[in-house]
């Protein structure tokens, strides 16, 4: 009897703590569920819900529209999702994918360096990450390499980017990375080269558009990843569709336009079969008090959009 009067108020505090959390964090749980639900409802007649509002939704586009890279904030889980299954690939554990990935293809990661030199404190090389295997394979940047005398660029290192199995092209990063077909094997083949060693300054040019015209001169293919569509266009993967900043054309001189709602922070992905696109708002706020605050943020679904032709 003693020992029970002992913990009377052990038992006094655990339910205040019970009964602070039910009174609390409960209704808040409650609240979010009912309006992400709504949000999960609240789309287009031709969208259907690939991940729910519910589990917090941060995704990125990846190259070739297979595969969409997600990180569920709400859940903490982050894995790749295959648009043709549906299945959740595991990641490797790499420290710098989320914060520096940059997706080239669904078995490619480019995990962006420093642009300082090596010796400067804080160093880190440009690496591309294989999915496959989760090993790393440094790129060598072709900026540090000798120049000539007057300080040009010396041609002849275009050779690692003309002899490369794979070139792809970053608008907004104004980068240019080339992968060799032996690049399992440690090949010095795999490098990183930036715009701005083709010294030309010419205002009329966009991020990334030199980069174009030098592939196009060297005469090599190349793929476009930078889904963010602020200095580029990207080309559907059956090149069928162009996604811009403005929306979704159809691929044909003078192409109408299929949605007439911004791309640029809406569109995030192409579907594999060109049959859809994959796309995510911004979310909303619950209260909003203008010109001081916003209250109590509510995230929105990843959905895919079907295209509805003209």
């Amino acid at each position: 009897m003693k020992r029970l009067k002992e913990n009377k108020p052990l038992q006094f505090a655990l339910g205040m703590l019970v009964l602070v959390f039910l009174c609390c964090y409960l209704p808040q749980e409650i609240l979010f569920l009912k309006l992400c639900m709504e949000q999960d409802h609240d789309i287009p007649s031709n969208a259907e819900v690939l991940i729910s509002a519910c589990k917090y939704p941060a995704v990125r586009g990846v190259p070739g529209g297979e595969v969409m890279f997600v990180r569920e904030l709400e859940t903490g889980k982050t894995y790749l999702l295959d648009l043709r299954t549906g299945e959740k690939r595991k990641l490797p554990n790499d420290p710098l994918l989320v914060d520096k990935g940059i997706f080239l293809s669904s078995e490619l990661v480019w995990l962006v360096g420093s642009s300082s030199q090596s010796t400067d404190p804080g160093y880190r090389p440009h690496y591309i990450l294989d999915l496959e295997n989760g090993k790393r394979y440094e790129l060598l940047d072709l900026k540090w390499l000798p120049r000539l005398e007057e300080g040009r660029f010396d041609p002849k290192y275009f050779e690692y980017i003309q002899s490369a199995d794979r070139v792809f092209i970053h608008h907004s990063n104004t980068t240019l990375i080339a992968m060799s077909r032996n690049y399992r094997e440690g090949s010095e083949g795999n490098v990183i080269f930036y715009e701005e060693s083709l010294g030309v300054q010419n205002p009329d040019h966009n991020n990334g558009e030199l980069l174009i015209q030098l592939a196009d001169d060297l005469d090599v293919d190349y793929e476009l990843v930078d889904y963010s569509l602020y200095y580029t266009e990207i080309p559907s993967p059956k090149n069928k569709y162009i996604a811009r900043f403005d929306g979704i054309y159809l691929a044909d001189t003078n192409p109408p336009i299929l949605i007439r709602r911004g791309a640029f922070n809406y569109f995030k992905s192409w579907y594999y079969d060109d049959s859809a696109i994959v796309v995510q708002g911004s979310g909303d706020y619950l209260i909003i008090f203008p010109g001081i605050s916003t209250v109590y943020f509510i995230p929105s679904p990843v959905l895919k959009l079907n295209l509805l032709e003209p």
